[in-house]
């Protein structure tokens, strides 16, 4: 793993506010019915707060958190 001063660790990711690839949105996309959040973030390299954040921007819903609420 690269570690120069302008990386900064951050949870699981390293965090330089990179942009999403579509390759990402992709895969995001196609895990998202089937794949808790946190894991898909884990998959990706990136936060849990980011992958939710752009499933929202792209009309992504997550179907695992809706079976554990209903």
């Amino acid at each position: 793993m690269i570690q120069t001063p302008d990386y900064k660790r951050r949870g699981n990711q390293i965090s330089l506010g990179r942009r999403w690839t579509y390759t990402e949105l992709g895969i995001l996309k196609e895990l998202a019915a089937t794949t808790p959040p946190k894991l898909i973030a884990r998959q990706l390299n990136r936060s849990y707060e980011s992958v939710r954040r752009m499933a929202y921007q792209c009309r992504v819903s997550f179907r695992e958190e809706r079976k554990k609420a209903g």
